[in-house]
């Protein structure tokens, strides 16, 4: 597979992530230290433990490298938990939220797996 197939696959966009990366072995280097992170497990953990503060950092994070990497469709699912969890307790139901992650954090790690 290629690195413009797995973008594909993701949801995500390729020409962000060369014009910020340069290459694609630097791109390459980066997408399996994200799949190698652990802030998606430590995310959903801090929710079950309703540690909000921590379960905003992780999100954050994820956030973060999302958009770093050009990962965009957990970007976007990433940030608007992010912006949930903003200030303690969400006054709002996350786990639509939460499911939008999980369903692009799945995606995103098995096109990464193809590579």
């Amino acid at each position: 597979m290629t690195i413009q197939e797995c973008y594909t696959l993701m949801h995500g966009d390729y020409e962000d992530a060369i014009g910020r990366l340069m290459n694609d072995d630097r791109i390459v280097k980066y997408l399996n230290k994200f799949a190698a992170g652990d802030d998606y497990a430590a995310l959903l953990a801090a929710l079950e433990e309703k540690r909000y503060e921590d379960a905003f950092r992780h999100s954050h994070n994820l956030k973060g490298m999302c958009l770093n990497l050009g990962i965009t469709a957990l970007a976007t699912s990433g940030s608007t938990l992010c912006e949930a969890l903003r200030g303690g307790a969400p006054t709002v139901d996350i786990e639509p939220m939460l499911e939008a992650v999980k369903q692009d954090y799945e995606a995103t790690i098995a096109a990464i797996s193809q590579l």
